[in-house]
C-alpha cells in the first residue's frame, strides 16, 4: 500500500475509537426514562425516589418526600424551587454512598450527584460532583427528607 492508504487507515481507525470512546464514556440520553421509583420506605428509598421525582420534575410528588417541617417552612417562605430552571434533568445521576441509621426514627444518607456539561474534545463533555449529607426522620407516614437543603442543585 501507498503512504496516502495509510493515512486514510489511520484516520477512520482513530475517528472508529473516538466514536467508541463516546458512545461508551459519553452522557446517557434518555435516563429518566429508564429511572423507576423504588416505593421503599427507607431511608435510601425515600431519597431516591425523591430525586427521581425531580428528574421528572413531579413537584407535587418531590415535596411529599420531606418532612412535615421543611414542607411547612418551605410554603410559607416560598422557597419550592423552579423546575424549570433546570433546562436538562438527564444530565443528572445520582449515587447513594451511605446510610447511617442512629436511631429507630433518624438516619443521613450521603449521596453524590453527578452532573454531566457537555463541550471539550470530541464533545466529551465534563463531570462534576456535589456530594451532600441529608439528615431523614421517621413521621406517621415514614421517611422523610428533614434537609432544608435541595440535593439536587
Amino acid at each position: 500500500m501507498d503512504r496516502f492508504s495509510w493515512i486514510v487507515i489511520s484516520a477512520v481507525g482513530l475517528l472508529l475509537v473516538a466514536a467508541v470512546g463516546f458512545a461508551t464514556l459519553g452522557p446517557s440520553q434518555g435516563t429518566t426514562a429508564e429511572e423507576v421509583y423504588l416505593e421503599q420506605d427507607t431511608p435510601e428509598g425515600v431519597v431516591h425516589d425523591a430525586f427521581i421525582a425531580f428528574l421528572r420534575r413531579d413537584t407535587e410528588r418531590m415535596k411529599g418526600y420531606f418532612s412535615k417541617r421543611v414542607q411547612d417552612t418551605f410554603d410559607r417562605d416560598q422557597r419550592w424551587p423552579n423546575l424549570d430552571y433546570y433546562p436538562d434533568t438527564n444530565s443528572r445521576r445520582m449515587r447513594i454512598e451511605s446510610v447511617d441509621q442512629p436511631s429507630e426514627n433518624r438516619a443521613t444518607v450521603t449521596v453524590a450527584i453527578d452532573n454531566y456539561s457537555p463541550g471539550g474534545i470530541f464533545n466529551q463533555g465534563n463531570v462534576w460532583t456535589n456530594r451532600q449529607l441529608l439528615t431523614l426522620v421517621k413521621e406517621e407516614s415514614g421517611w422523610k427528607i428533614d434537609s432544608e437543603n435541595f440535593y439536587f442543585y
